[in-house]
Formats: structure tokens, sequence, C-alpha cells
């Protein structure tokens, strides 16, 4: 049987098309791989670009702190461009002011709504491509200024990872999903202001904020040498003050203790909130051009500097007064206490008044009326028990009550009831008033002695 040689072309042609397959996988992986390191790459860019603005949106709120400060509020912020910041020359002129995907930046600076004394700011991008969340999750970490972050929840920047979230409008800025976002917190924008603020040893002409401090100084317990003037709100010391020459204060000076080798002198009052002027060794209080005062020389009397006399238009009032000499009234002398004339006194020589105003001396130790000319006798009604009420002796018109007493009209066998169960003057209606005892007894009337 004869043999016939066979060419295999079938499977050439074959394996040439398994290679170009293989060979349009392999080209479309590596393209996709190419796209996608392309595509980092200029995540990375945009990242850097985002970093060098933010940094010089934080240096620029630095040097105008103030301003910004006195402008921004809560709600309503300061904005910041890209133009001002090239205009303030902390932006490159040539930088660039949008991202690759067409996104413009801007910053928005407001106050602090805790602590207004301080701002914060959210920088962030708007219109341009929407970014995909790779794409913005990618960017926000490599971010190197401030906190990166993004917004894809609408109306909410959230931090890279999700690190923080704050509301667009806490800083009134307005975006939307796919863009960028950074956040500057009070902490670093107040050490952006402290970076600027360099204090200079020279003055600078329209400078004068270079020689300002704007915190306090520490000396660590160094001196501050050759100083002139001294001028500060207050001033705070440990331990002593040394002067060689005055001491003026144009305010309170206040102190624990003031301690003085001579006299102390006043241009105005004296005052002790809750303690005494106190004096030693029989000094008091003294005036100068008058030379008059109070001193005490003993541990009983508060004397009159050089026997001045004491005068007020009101009143010298005491538990008693006395008089060395004689005493002398440029009015009426007015006796308070009334008594009445034949009741007992204290002491002899003693002057009183009764109800109708009539002196009283007290003589023998009975207060004795020296003005009675003419005495006469009132009587009351008979009463024989306490149910018909009081015997009451009237004085006649004209008279004032002296004294009184009771008559009997009538005994009773039981000597209990021959005698009132009270016998009294009654000064308000210039009477006597006897009232008689008991339910039943002895009758008795009241009995008057008038004068006048």
């Amino acid at each position: 049987m004869p043999a016939y040689k066979h060419t295999d072309r079938g499977w050439a042609i074959l394996s040439t098309g398994v290679a170009l397959i293989i060979l349009l996988l392999v080209s479309s992986w590596g393209y996709s791989l190419v796209n996608d390191w392309l595509a980092k790459r200029t995540w990375i860019n945009t990242a850097a670009q985002v970093s060098r603005f933010t940094q010089a949106v934080k240096s620029y709120t630095g040097r105008y702190y103030d301003m910004l400060l006195s402008t921004a509020t809560a709600t309503a912020p300061v904005t910041v461009t890209p133009a001002m910041l090239k205009n303030t020359g902390f932006l490159e002129q040539g930088f660039s002011e949008t991202t690759s995907d067409g996104q413009s930046y801007r910053a928005a600076i407001v106050r602090n709504a805790t602590n207004t004394d301080q701002l914060q700011a959210l920088v962030y991008t708007q219109n341009g491509a929407a970014l995909p969340f790779l794409a913005l999750r990618q960017i926000s970490m490599d971010i190197t200024s401030g906190m990166g972050g993004y917004i894809w929840t609408p109306g909410i920047a959230t931090g890279a990872m999700s690190s923080w979230t704050v509301p667009l409008t806490s800083f009134g800025a307005s975006t939307t999903q796919g863009h960028i976002a950074v956040l500057l917190t009070s902490d670093e924008l107040g050490a952006a202001r402290g970076e600027n603020d360099r204090l200079y040893r020279f003055s600078v002409t329209g400078k004068p904020d270079l020689n300002t401090m704007h915190t306090s100084i520490d000396m660590g317990g160094n001196n501050l040498n050759n100083t002139g003037t001294v001028n500060a709100a207050n001033g705070n010391f440990s331990r002593n003050v040394a002067a060689g020459e005055s001491v003026t204060a144009g305010g309170t000076v206040t102190g624990q203790d003031v301690n003085a080798r001579d006299g102390i002198t006043a241009g105005n009052d004296i005052r002790s909130n809750n303690g005494w002027l106190i004096t030693r060794d029989g000094k008091g209080w003294l005036d100068e051009s008058h030379g008059g005062g109070f001193y005490m020389s003993d541990n009983d009397w508060v004397r009159v500097l050089n026997n001045k006399s004491l005068y007020t238009a009101g009143q010298v009032r005491g538990g008693n007064v006395r008089s060395d000499g004689n005493v002398s009234a440029g009015g009426v002398l007015q006796p308070e206490q009334i008594n009445y004339a034949g009741a007992g006194c204290p002491q002899n020589g003693n002057i009183s008044r009764d109800g109708s105003g009539s002196v009283l001396s007290c003589v023998n130790g009975i207060w004795k009326t020296t003005s009675i000319t003419e005495t006469v006798n009132g009587y009351g009604d008979v009463k024989c028990n306490n149910k018909s009420g009081q015997s009451i002796a009237y004085c006649p018109q004209g008279f004032r009550l002296l004294s009184g007493g009771y008559e009997m009209t009538r005994w009773d066998i039981n000597e209990g009831r021959n005698s009132p169960d009270s016998s009294s003057p009654d000064p308000s209606i210039n009477a006597w008033r006897v009232s008689p005892p008991g339910s039943a007894g002895g009758c008795m009337r009241a009995v008057s002695l008038c004068g006048k």
C-alpha cells in the first residue's frame, strides 16, 4: 500500500487564532492597567493641587486673621478664591484655578460657633465633572494640608475614611456630589496665625502690627531691664514693688495691709468697708483747720478735743444725760413720763408732769404739784357688784385729777366683800375708776380728788 504525505494546515490556523486572542486579551488588560495608572497619577496630581491651594488659604488666614474675624460670622462666610490668593502673593500666578476635571477651588472661612473668637474654614471644589467615589477616596487620603475629604452624600462633607463629617450649611458653602473638600480646624488656623505673627525688633513704617504681641510673654523668671515707661492695664506681682520716688495711682490701690512710716494724706474720703478707724495712745480724730475732734484718754469717756462745743441740729440721745453746769434750753423742756400727785417717787428733787401737763415735784418721796389752788371731789355711781360695771368719778370741767379712792355705802358681813377689786386713775378721761367685788357684797362708789 503506497504511503502519502499530509500537511497539518488546520492546526496552524487554530494556534495562530489562539495566539491572537491571547494577545488581544493581554493588550486589553495592559491598556486597562495603563488607564488605571494614568487615572491614579491624575488623582495624585489633583491631591497635590488641592493641598497647595489649602496651604495658601491657611497662610492667607494667618496673615489677615483679625480682619477675617471682624468680617465673618458663624453662618455667613468670607469666601476666598484663587484670584485673591494670587493678588496677595500666597499663590503662584501660574497656578491653575481648576482641577484637571474642571472643578474650581473655593474656601469658606467662618467663625467657630462655640469659640466665636476663633476661625475655621472649609476648602471645596464646585462645577466641572463629578469624580467617581474611588477617585474621591484616593484624593482625600493623599491631601497633605488640612483634613482631606469629599462630598458624596448631598449637603455633607465627609473626611477621608469617614474620619469626620460636617454639613456644608455650617460653612455657608454649596456644591454637589463628586467634589473635593478639606477641613481647616480652628487649631490649624490659630497655628497659622502664630506663624505669621512674628514680633519685629525694629519698627516698620505702616506696619504697627509687626511690633504688637497677640499673646502672653513668659520671661522664664528672667528680668526685663532698661525699660522706659511701662504702660499696662493691670500689674500682678507675687513679691515686693520698689519705687525710688512716688507711686501714683489714678484709680484704686488695693492691698492686704498698708504700713506707712510717716503720715498718709488723702485728697478725698477715707473709708472702711468692714473694719474700724483705730487709733492708739489717746489719739483719735482731729479737724486740723478748727482744732476740734474726739479722743479717749481713759476707759470710760469719749472726750471732745480742746473742750470744743458739741453741736447738732438733730437729737443728742443717751441713757442718762448729765450736765456739770447749768442746763439751758432754747425751746421748752418736755418730760415724757407721766406721774400722779400723791403717788410715790424715786428720788427727791425729781421733776415730772401729770396727765394734764402740770409740773410735779418729788417731795419726801411723794409726787406733789405746786400749782393747786382749789380742790374738789368727784363721785361716781354706787355699785354693789361687778355685773353692773365700774363706778367712775369724773373731775368737773376745769379741774384735773390729783388722786382718788372709794367710799363704802353699804357693808357686807363678809369682810372680803368690803373692798374693791381695783381702784385706779384713768388720765385719759380725767377720772378715778373703782371695780366692786364679785357678784354681791358691800356697795361702794368711786371718789376723785380734783384740783386746779
